[in-house]
């Protein structure tokens, strides 16, 4: 059987090549993750080009007809915040991955050697992989094509603004893959603990009823205890890993997050205003709504899944805390280093509670999430308010 899940990991690594988004190597085979003066400044080059043509994109004036044919000025200033949100995104994107490089490698390598270690991982992994690489392939085609369908209508200096969003979609696209394929290979982990600590706790519970223990129950227990001991070495290593990519993330998650935020208001609002003129008075094509419509599905789509893999990721954790919680069903008398492994791991997981955070600003719950829902049907109820009022 081919290995398609890493074809596709390693068409993952060389689209952020080309993007200008990887500056640094990986070997594959090895999991050796290393820096060279070919990947370095061929991602410099990139980078410097995309500095190019935002400098030479402030110096001209972008029309909303690009994107409303006939808009008012609340169009215009919703438009306006969109673009220059997405465009603020992608550059703090590429200067973080300059800033952080030499922490993102380290983070690279402490997944890759845990991959090489249980390869099955990938395995495990493998659907959510494929459906985060085609729900991300179809954003980027169609951004692609309402860039494409844009250009038609305007000149060229406006397309080299068109041409800008379309990289910095790209680039911020990518790099909330590369954050979900870190979530996705920790999740998978956990579900392999959990599996194997389930085991572990079935068999304590079995022993701790044994009254005659001789050699072999010592035996047995010193072997549980080396497998609790694993356990939670393993957890220790993924949870370090999911608090190093919250740090690498950094600024580039909490504008990404934001730029989630506005974009669901704006987008409702823009909808809500294409009902309500229509699409002939606001001198939109017909194709052109179905793109922007199709791109939006797909792109909360993939906000979607990211949100529920780190949701899921948080459930896993807490089943792990549950689990462990079973112990207290033992009758008396296990062996004392097997009682002791387990107290080693409840403790540690009661010292380095597990946060999936943006910037330390606020953690990613399903309270937080239900709150800015909240927060996202008020503010869009404020803005077409307005629209209603003024418009």
């Amino acid at each position: 059987m081919s290995d398609w899940v890493g074809w596709l990991l390693k068409a993952v690594y060389y689209y952020g090549h080309l993007i200008g988004l990887f500056n640094f190597e990986i070997d594959w085979r090895t999991g050796r993750v290393f820096t060279s003066a070919r990947s370095s400044l061929y991602a410099f080059a990139v980078n410097v080009v995309i500095f190019l043509v935002l400098f030479l994109q402030i110096s001209k004036q972008t029309k909303p007809s690009v994107y409303i044919g006939k808009a008012n000025k609340l169009h215009v200033i919703v438009i306006n915040v969109m673009v220059g949100l997405r465009i603020a995104s992608g550059l703090c994107t590429v200067i973080n991955r300059w800033r952080q490089r030499t922490q993102f490698m380290r983070l690279v390598r402490k997944v890759l050697r845990l991959l090489l270690q249980k390869p099955q991982v990938k395995i495990m992994s493998r659907w959510g992989i494929l459906i985060k690489v085609i729900i991300a392939v179809v954003t980027d085609l169609l951004q692609m094509a309402i860039t494409w369908d844009s250009v038609g209508r305007v000149d060229s200096n406006q397309s080299l603004g068109m041409t800008l969003q379309f990289w910095m979609a790209a680039i911020i696209n990518l790099a909330i893959s590369q954050h979900y394929l870190v979530t996705l290979f920790v999740r998978a982990f956990y579900h392999l603990l959990n599996t194997e600590l389930r085991k572990v706790i079935s068999e304590c519970r079995m022993l701790s009823y044994i009254t005659v223990r001789k050699g072999a129950f010592m035996t047995r227990c010193c072997s549980l205890a080396d497998q609790v001991d694993n356990i939670a070495k393993l957890q220790s290593q993924l949870q370090s890993i999911v608090t190093q990519l919250n740090a690498v993330a950094g600024v580039q998650g909490l504008m990404v997050y934001g730029g989630y935020y506005i974009f669901s208001i704006s987008t409702t609002y823009l909808t809500y205003s294409l009902f309500k003129n229509g699409i002939e008075n606001l001198q939109l094509s017909l194709r052109a709504v179905i793109l922007s419509l199709s791109w939006c599905f797909f792109y909360y789509l993939d906000a979607m899944i990211n949100l529920f893999v780190a949701l899921n990721l948080q459930d896993d954790h807490k089943e792990m805390i549950r689990l462990l919680e079973e112990r207290t069903l033992f009758a008396s008398g296990l062996d004392a280093r097997l009682e002791e492994s387990f107290e080693s791991i409840q403790l540690q997981l009661i010292r380095n509670p597990f946060k999936i955070e943006v910037l330390e600003k606020f953690s990613i719950t399903r309270s937080s999430t239900s709150a800015m829902f909240g927060s996202l049907i008020t503010h869009t109820i404020f803005l077409i308010q307005y629209d209603m009022e003024y418009f």
